[in-house]
């Protein structure tokens, strides 16, 4: 009996990060493993990154199959982090079935371009979230009228609610993009908005998708440290 209500209580609690990344990119190749600042790597900063969230005990690299991803368990053997390796094309298969491997049900979705990200906004955000009683499909600070910048969307999901869209006919545009289906579809989940900073909604990029991009987040890293975030600066340099 305390088995099972122990087991309850891990399922509803936010203790998980899962890292997507993968090495075939269509935009810019291999960019997880392009170095962004002296030797270490864009997917290194995003693990860092993770790490520093304290409310988070278990993060998760959820790549493919494909023998080119067997490189991260390489590269990031030092962080003692776990590995998944699932589907390619199928984002929603691949995160269902690495939550039935480690028992999981809400999950941060951490996306392996995007170098920037407030830990600490996110760490209390996840502490006072961890203090409610949860039921959300999906918790997030972007809304379609209202979209965050790239690379600062925060999104908390429900592993049970991804099951749901395998019961329903879904494009491959929103297999491989976890939640696009949760904003297009609103009526149809319980969704928990968040409020973020009125300077995240500036229409700047943050996320590494083109060599344009690459250049400039490698001038922002360098002014502002490797794995620090300080928005008021980032917003300095993007507009330098």
């Amino acid at each position: 009996m305390w088995n099972g209500l122990l087991n309850i209580l891990r399922l509803t609690l936010i203790r998980t990060a899962i890292i997507y990344t993968r090495t075939d990119s269509k935009r810019l190749k291999n960019k997880a493993l392009i170095k962004v600042y002296k030797n270490k790597s864009l997917i290194e900063s995003v693990v860092e990154n993770t790490l520093k969230i304290k409310s988070i005990n278990k993060v998760i690299i959820a790549t493919t199959k494909s023998k080119n991803d067997l490189i991260f368990s390489k590269i990031l053997k030092k962080y003692k982090i776990n590995f998944f390796y699932g589907s390619t094309n199928d984002l929603i298969n691949r995160t269902i079935n690495c939550s039935k491997k480690y028992n999981f049900n809400y999950f941060l979705r951490v996306c392996g371009d995007r170098p920037f990200f407030s830990y600490n906004y996110i760490n209390n955000t996840i502490i006072k979230l961890n203090k409610k009683n949860n039921n959300y499909d999906l918790i997030s600070n972007n809304k379609l009228e209202k979209k965050v910048d790239q690379g600062l969307t925060v999104e908390i999901i429900s592993a049970k609610s991804l099951q749901k869209l395998t019961k329903i006919k879904t494009s491959k545009y929103n297999k491989e993009n976890l939640t696009s289906y949760f904003y297009n579809n609103q009526n149809k989940f319980k969704i928990f908005y968040l409020n973020s900073p009125k300077n995240w909604f500036l229409n700047n990029k943050y996320t590494i998708d083109t060599k344009k991009d690459l250049k400039k987040m490698k001038y922002i890293i360098s002014n502002i440290g490797y794995n620090k975030f300080n928005i008021k600066k980032c917003i300095k340099l993007y507009n330098n």
